[in-house]
């Protein structure tokens, strides 16, 4: 026996004890190979010998090899150890008990004595036989898959599903790569967060945590990119498993182009919208949309008993405008009468053409005395305007018009507008330029 195994005989089972409880398989050996010390543990992944025996050498108990490891699959921890003085970590292939291979990662430690040369190595082993399993799968999975990874014209990630880094990047095709600006080793080091807007990525964890329960998450979401810029993307996410293993493969397809066509398309239907309800001389709404207005204003009306006001007027002497003046005069008198009208309205107030000169002013929640205000400040109004006839020379004009507030008995918006209307006519039969009531 050597001086430096006499120090760990000198008080066997104390030192016995305080290896058994490391949680890890454990063995101390010297700078010769031999094995001074095992815990419980190593029997698990050693070969199938006694371990106990201090004769053994360390390459034996854990490769049943009869000379030190060596080569690039297998390097010696030792050899590391006594070249740096430093810890050492590295994966070597073992077989157990009965045989079978397996995969353990070494940590060797070593001992230093006063001069600070190493006096003897604790060496550590964990079984990542499974880890190594999934890992090559997945490999295996990326290699076959690879084509259709690579080819797809949309980001495709797989991403970390357990554990405190859940969400981080663990692949990234190049379609990726080139929709967001990373490279693929800068993919690695990040989370699939940290293309979240702010927003979103307060709500990944939640996400992640529905996808790894089995649902297909699809939604759409705004990301960032690179150099700042943020844009929609389409997202298809789900569980995927290797080996027992959970991951999150998620799909990102850039929508700007068709965020873009769509909200030109809005654009397009409310501009059509608005043609179909608008007057083209006048910008005011057309009679069509005045009478549904109308209808539902009525229905409003009745079922919560508020009141409801209706004006008709005309311009007076309209037809000899444009007989004397021609129509482009005529039509400077109606966009003037227009423009009155929204100067002059309340923003509840719907007002538009009903055909020809004459014009219609639905009066929400007003009584036919306010109402009859309204008609005459705009008569007055109007009466003030003048529009041009030549280079030289302008007229003014004026308007009739009658006013009716909305009763049960009208059961139709056809009924309202008549009532309004022979109050538009007493008003022109009596002086014009002048606001009747019915």
């Amino acid at each position: 026996m050597t001086e430096n195994s006499a120090l760990y005989t000198n008080s066997p089972d104390y030192l016995q004890t305080v290896i058994n409880h490391i949680d890890q398989p454990t063995l101390v050996i010297d700078r010769q190979y031999h094995v001074l010390m095992t815990n419980h543990k190593l029997q698990g992944i050693a070969a199938k010998i006694n371990t106990r025996r201090s004769s053994r050498y360390c390459y034996e108990i854990t490769h049943n090899l009869s000379r030190p490891c060596s080569g690039r699959s297998n390097p010696c921890p030792l050899q590391k150890v006594l070249q740096t003085k430093l810890p050492v970590s590295m994966t070597h292939t073992h077989f157990d008990s009965l045989f079978n291979k397996m995969f353990v990662e070494i940590t060797a430690t070593p001992i230093l004595d006063e001069s600070g040369e190493v006096l003897h190595i604790i060496e550590t082993f964990r079984n990542i036989t499974r880890q190594n399993k999934i890992e090559n799968a997945l490999r295996e999975s990326e290699v076959r898959y690879r084509s259709l990874f690579e080819q797809s014209g949309d980001a495709i990630f797989i991403l970390k599903a357990d554990g405190p880094q859940t969400g981080k990047i663990l692949s990234a095709n190049q379609a990726a790569c080139h929709m967001y600006g990373y490279t693929n080793d800068e993919f690695l080091r990040l989370s699939i967060t940290d293309l979240d807007t702010p927003e979103h990525a307060a709500k990944a964890p939640k996400r992640i945590k529905r996808i790894l329960e089995g649902e297909t998450l699809r939604l759409e979401i705004e990301h960032r990119a690179k150099d700042g810029r943020v844009f929609p993307v389409e997202v298809s996410a789900s569980r995927m498993h290797v080996d027992g293993r959970k991951f999150v493969l998620v799909i990102y397809r850039d929508i700007s182009r068709r965020r873009e066509i769509e909200e030109d398309r809005d654009v397009l239907i409310r501009e059509l919208q608005h043609l179909s309800q608008t007057d083209g001389l006048t910008g005011l709404f057309n009679r069509q949309h005045l009478d549904k207005r109308l209808t539902e204003e009525m229905e409003r009306a009745r079922r919560y008993g508020t009141p409801l006001s209706l004006i008709i007027f005309d311009i007076d002497y309209f037809k000899k405008v444009n007989d004397s003046h021609g129509h482009i005069t005529g039509d400077r008198m109606l966009q003037t009468t227009a423009s009155v009208i929204r100067e002059t309205l309340r923003n509840t107030d719907i007002a538009g053409r009903f055909g020809g000169d004459e014009f219609v002013i639905i009066l929400v929640q007003t009584e036919i005395v306010i109402g009859a205000q309204v008609a005459e400040r705009l008569r007055c109004r109007i009466e003030q305007e003048r529009v041009p006839v030549s280079d030289d020379q302008t007229t003014g004009f004026s308007i009739s018009l009658g006013i009716c507030q909305f009763d049960n008995v009208f059961a139709r918006a056809e009924d309202f507008i008549a009532r309004a209307d022979a109050a538009l006519y007493e008003a022109k039969r009596n002086r014009r330029n002048t606001v009747c009531k019915a």
